[in-house]
């Protein structure tokens, strides 16, 4: 066994009564704290208490109150627009925010009254986990990984390097290693950071729930974990299997050789599966270790000794009613606890469905160990190996890239999705890329499409633009379409140019009337449990009118866009999983579909398995990923290992490789032209590669 002793949390359903018993009373999980107050803002997901000030994120706005009364902290400045906000760090006057989809926001805090925006940075996925050492930010991006960021210059931070590591939900950082709570595989990851350029993955250690929270505090790691435990022996058990719900606990790792992590030991928490709130976090303070189990509530744990961890505390958020996930049935179910701040005799509990919760604990709370004391220094160094073609480089992270016209010379014209850089017009010249224009867009520009002289960009939490020309070459906009709360992340026109297909927010598809570019008009919303990863809409249709778009949890749904039709569900929803980073590609009538490393063919009112429909790949390359289909020619892009292969599917049954390449950063959707592929490979920039070449 890798761990001494294992200590086990008693009867899965003893914790849910405990919101009955009074302050003080005895319980398996020790004291029950009391609630005494709240912050009044409605819900919150994350705080951090430093000075004399409490920083909390809610509702898309960073909140700042005032700690003089710490029984009763006053909300002085709140500021808005921070999208799908998730964790919060503040450091020397600046809070650091996560945001998911809407990347990561710096944020002055000098005049707590009066919070401003430095800064909006386009980070590699979805923005989760946050760390800081010195002048550089570690970022989990979920199934993207770590993104790592020099901050040196708050008001112009600089991508440094991706460390894939899996799915990346939270982390942390001595400023020499990194220590990272990957999710479904359950492991604690150690990475040697001390070049942020080049981070090296050193050693990954067996969990026994899903990963998530990581402090490190010398040379021991403590570690939240929940949903379901390793003994399950698959990553999503039915309510039958012993291991389901059973990954709820803390663990503790001698990380002095961090190459051969040692367990000492784990608390397991009660039994419980939600879905959607799937964060467990760590505080530490002196003694003693605050652990966030969402639905379980906030255990304050005795680490003196590493070896055998207790309870001493614990409190549960009280129900809200009318709202319910997992196990327990709606208005049975306490409200998830999924942040933390503390201050001397005091815990400010996050609920995100309910406030930010005042919670005395004399004798038990302090201040959260302050920031680490090694400055990590960033650098800029080339990276180690040459781009597989000549490359195009906008200052931001490209997304993608479209085919728009052709100039007076008779040469392309690209419309690059740029993120941070907004869009770019660019023309290729044999192997040089020469740039034409540049527009600032209001949020990030993360995909483009267009029909006739009319462009359509996705521009995150700006919205949708839409911009026409304008004399002299250049481009207005002319329209905007925005949903509030929500950012827009993909765009795909129909070949008619009348409709447009939209990626809302985390899971929303919405289908809009273009047929009037200045006056789009959604005439179809839908989502279905899961989220949009990578780009879940393709980028062509099948017959110029369906379109497969696909859901982590769901599966594909067909669409119908018609012209001069109203969009529809067709009715076909291929209910198998295809995974997080696959796609499909229209093949005739039939669509190509990416899954296990292979990819086969799906026709619209299939419901046989893949495998009763036969998998076609070559052996030893994994073909997972965004497919594009040119003629008899493949492309796969999977932008969660950086690989891009091109195959010929002449025979559809037996690919033949013509090229495969690995880049260091996001490739999206390949774009085939001239025999040639033009590939965005998010901050290394577009690259043109001749997938011609041999192997």
């Amino acid at each position: 066994m890798h761990y001494r002793r294992i200590i086990t949390g008693g009867l899965c359903l003893a914790l849910w009564a405990l919101g009955a018993q009074g302050a003080g009373e005895p319980s398996p999980y020790g004291r029950q704290l009391e609630i005494t107050g709240t912050l009044g803002i409605g819900p919150a997901f994350d705080a951090v208490a430093e000075g004399r000030h409490l920083y909390v994120i809610a509702g898309g706005a960073l909140h700042v109150a005032e700690l003089t009364n710490p029984a009763k902290p006053r909300v002085v400045g709140t500021l808005k627009g921070l999208g799908h906000v998730r964790q919060i760090q503040v450091r020397n006057r600046i809070a650091y925010i996560t945001a998911r989809e809407d990347g990561f926001f710096l944020v002055d805090v000098s005049k707590p009254e009066a919070p401003k925006l430095i800064t909006h940075y386009d980070t590699i996925e979805l923005a989760t986990g946050l760390a800081l050492a010195g002048d550089v930010a570690f970022i989990a991006c979920r199934h993207a990984g770590v993104e790592l960021i020099d901050i040196a210059d708050p008001r112009r931070p600089r991508h440094l390097s991706t460390l894939r590591v899996g799915e990346a939900q939270s982390l942390s950082s001595d400023g020499q290693y990194m220590y990272i709570g990957v999710w479904a595989t359950r492991e604690l990851v150690i990475a040697d950071v001390r070049n942020p350029r080049r981070p090296v993955e050193v050693s990954r250690t067996p969990m026994v729930g899903y990963g998530d929270g990581v402090a490190i505090r010398g040379n021991l790691a403590y570690a939240a974990t929940g949903h379901h435990s390793a003994g399950s022996g698959t990553m999503r058990p039915g309510p039958s299997d012993p291991g389901y719900g059973t990954g709820h606990g803390f663990e503790i790792f001698d990380v002095s050789d961090r190459a051969r992590p040692k367990r000492l030991s784990r608390i397991n928490f009660p039994k419980f599966y939600g879905l959607y709130m799937d964060t467990w976090r760590v505080r530490l303070s002196g003694d003693l270790a605050f652990v966030n189990d969402t639905y379980n509530g906030v255990f304050v744990l005795d680490i003196k000794d590493p070896k055998a961890p207790r309870v001493l505390a614990h409190r549960q958020l009280p129900v809200v009613p009318g709202i319910g996930d997992g196990d327990l049935p709606v208005d049975a179910q306490p409200g998830p606890a999924v942040g933390l701040a503390l201050t001397k005799d005091y815990m400010y509990i996050a609920g995100s469905w309910s406030d930010v919760h005042v919670v005395p604990a004399p004798g038990l709370a302090a201040p959260q160990d302050p920031h680490i004391a090694v400055k990590l220094k960033a650098n800029h160094e080339a990276p180690a190996a040459p781009a597989p073609g000549p490359l195009y480089q906008p200052g931001g992270q490209v997304y993608a890239v479209d085919l728009w016209k052709k100039d007076a010379g008779g040469q392309p014209l690209l419309l690059v999705a740029s993120g941070m850089a907004g869009l770019h017009v660019v023309r290729l010249q044999g192997d040089r890329f020469e740039k034409i224009a540049a527009y600032p867009s209001k949020g990030f520009a993360c995909s483009v499409g267009h029909h006739g002289d009319t462009v359509y960009v996705a521009e995150g939490m700006g919205g949708l633009g839409v911009y026409q020309p304008a004399g002299g070459g250049q481009l207005r906009e002319v329209a905007r379409y925005q949903v509030p709360g929500y950012s827009v992340q993909q765009v795909v026109i129909t070949p008619a140019g009348d409709r447009a297909l939209v990626h809302v927010g985390m899971n929303r598809l919405h289908v809009l009337d273009i047929s009037t570019p200045a006056k789009p008009v959604r005439m179809m919303e839908d989502l279905h449990p899961g989220l949009f990863y990578q780009r879940a809409i393709p980028t062509r249709l099948m017959a110029d009118r369906f379109a497969l778009v696909t859901w982590t949890v769901s599966g594909p749904f067909q669409f119908d866009l018609s012209p001069g039709q109203k969009p529809r569900f067709t009715g076909f929803q291929y209910a198998h999983r295809i995974g997080t980073e696959n796609g499909a590609a229209p093949d005739g009538d039939k669509w190509l579909v990416t899954i296990g490393n292979r990819y086969f063919l799906l026709a619209p009112g299939e419901t046989r398995p893949p495998q009763e429909l036969g998998l076609a790949g070559v052996d030893g390359l994994s073909l997972n990923g965004k497919p594009t289909l040119s003629g008899d020619t493949l492309f796969i892009a999977n932008a969660l290992t950086g690989r891009v292969t091109a195959l010929d599917v002449t025979d559809r049954i037996k690919p033949k490789v013509l090229h495969s390449i690995l880049l260091p950063e996001h490739p999206g959707h390949v774009l085939a032209h001239d025999g040639r592929a033009l590939v965005p490979a998010g901050y290394q920039g577009l690259l043109l590669w001749d997938y011609r070449k041999s192997r």
